[in-house]
Order: C-alpha cells, then sequence, then structure tokens
C-alpha cells in the first residue's frame, strides 16, 4: 500500500510542475511586457494593464506554489494514516511524515514567495520606477 501512496504522489508531480512551469513563464511575458512598454514610453492605461497582469500572475504563482506544498504534506498525512491502520512504513517514509507532516501550509514558503516576490519586482519596478540617466 505505501509503494501505491508513492505512485499517486509522484503522478501529481507531473501536473504541479507544469503549473509552476506556466507561472515561470507568466514572470517572464509580464517582465517583457514591462521592458517593452518601458522602452516605448507606454502611457500610463497601459502601465496599469500590465501591472494588473503582474500582480495577478503573482497571486496565480501563490496558490499553485502553495497547493504544490500542500500536496507534500497531503502525502505525508496519507502514509501516517496507513502507519496508524498498522501498516509499517518504510525508513524512508516515516523520515517523510516527520518532515513534511502537519497542517495545510497558506503561503508557497520562504523560497517560493522569495521567488515570486522578486519576479513581481522585477515586472514592476522597471515599468514605474525612472532611469537616473
Amino acid at each position: 500500500m505505501e509503494l501505491e501512496l508513492w505512485n499517486i504522489f509522484q503522478s501529481s508531480r507531473g501536473a504541479n510542475a507544469t503549473m509552476i512551469l506556466s507561472v515561470t513563464i507568466g514572470i517572464w511575458i509580464a517582465a517583457r511586457f514591462a521592458s517593452v512598454a518601458r522602452e516605448n514610453d507606454a502611457p500610463v492605461l497601459m502601465k496599469a494593464i500590465i501591472s494588473i497582469f503582474a500582480l495577478s500572475g503573482f497571486a496565480f504563482g501563490w496558490m499553485v506554489i502553495t497547493r504544490a506544498v500542500n500536496g507534500w504534506v497531503v502525502q505525508a498525512t496519507a502514509l501516517s494514516d496507513l502507519r496508524e491502520s498498522g501498516t509499517e512504513l518504510s525508513p524512508i517514509a516515516t523520515q517523510y511524515v516527520e518532515m513534511y507532516g502537519g497542517d495545510f501550509m497558506t503561503n508557497p514558503g520562504l523560497i517560493g514567495m522569495a521567488y515570486l516576490i522578486s519576479g513581481l519586482l522585477i515586472a514592476l519596478l522597471p515599468l514605474w520606477l525612472k532611469d537616473n540617466k
């Protein structure tokens, strides 16, 4: 049964990777739009639209990465429940439960937050701040 839980967990990781890739592409698109808008001295309305896109991408990324991280918690809970039913877990599964067991997360963790915040700033700061030329 433990092996089946690991297989289910592994199959969900592909979907998570695809979603996180979409977040990365969204950050790149927002930064590219901001760069082009700045080069062409875009009007405020265009800057506002790009800013809304970047902020929406940030919120989407926050949700996606948080859900991906919570997949680890779900797996740890499933393994813990399996252990409580009397099944002996492998040493790796036991360590996994100790590391990721607990409550669901409401944020993507420090690395995820740093990634998303820096991506947002890469898109927004050049768009709204002027050069010192």
